[in-house]
């Protein structure tokens, strides 16, 4: 049986994936009529495919946020064309693309210690104000 504390932090969890996934839907639709109207096609056009990495590869794991307070961090990795959402204290993904080979080792300030395939990898943000170019 599920304690509420867990109860909660599942369901908190469960809404902030409902958000973040609408947040996404609509900017990609915003892209997709910035591009059609660019383009001069149609506004119903079928939607654009971004192409996966060159020969259909996986593409290398990367840390997209680190985001929370205290022990309630929680961590979007993108890898494989997916982005997955880790919580502090959960080795599986949580939301969509839990089913995926990932697992997370810890959570700290700027970085995810992730296992995949039998490898460790760590995965850092850029400190502030070093952008990626």
């Amino acid at each position: 049986m599920e304690t509420p504390a867990a109860s909660e932090t599942d369901e908190l969890a469960s809404d902030q994936i409902s958000v973040r996934e609408l947040m996404r839907l609509e900017t990609a639709q915003a892209l997709q009529r910035m591009r059609a109207a660019a383009a001069g096609s149609a506004p119903d056009a079928p939607p654009l495919r971004v192409p996966s990495s060159p020969g259909g590869q996986a593409s290398a794991p990367r840390l997209v946020a680190i985001y929370g307070v205290g022990r309630k961090l929680m961590a979007e990795v993108r890898v494989d064309d997916q982005t997955l959402l880790f919580m502090r204290g959960r080795p599986e993904a949580v939301g969509p693309g839990k089913a995926h080979a990932m697992r997370l080792l810890g959570i700290s300030d700027r970085c995810v210690e992730v296992a995949m395939q039998g490898r460790r990898e760590s995965l850092c943000a850029a400190p502030a104000g070093v952008d990626g170019n």
